[in-house]
């Protein structure tokens, strides 16, 4: 929780896996879930993420971001979140950086 929010992280991502574990590492503890979404990945993206015990929502062949994000927010308003942000796999975004996106919220 943050200030009183459920928030979810969806990440979308594409044969990651020299860079997803790293990612989720950083991800701030009041992030309630992660889901990622796996977008046809062949590596080992999809098994790293459920080691980590993130939600993953497997697309069976690459379909592309867009896809893969909206799969996400499907996914997420399924939960009834009350906050979603999403950010690349591959650490392009800093996780650190999520309360300069939601605090406006």
């Amino acid at each position: 929780m943050y200030k009183n929010k459920k928030i979810v992280l969806v990440i979308p991502v594409f044969n990651e896996e020299h860079h997803i574990g790293e990612v989720i590492d950083q991800v701030p503890d009041y992030v309630d879930e992660i889901v990622v979404v796996d977008d046809g990945s062949i590596d080992n993206t999809a098994a790293i993420c459920k080691v980590k015990g993130v939600i993953v929502v497997n697309h069976h062949k690459n379909r592309g971001v867009g896809v893969a994000l909206r799969t996400g927010i499907k996914k997420v308003l399924a939960m009834g979140v009350d906050i979603m942000v999403n950010i690349d796999g591959d650490g392009q975004f800093n996780p650190q950086d999520i309360p300069l996106l939601i605090d406006p919220i």
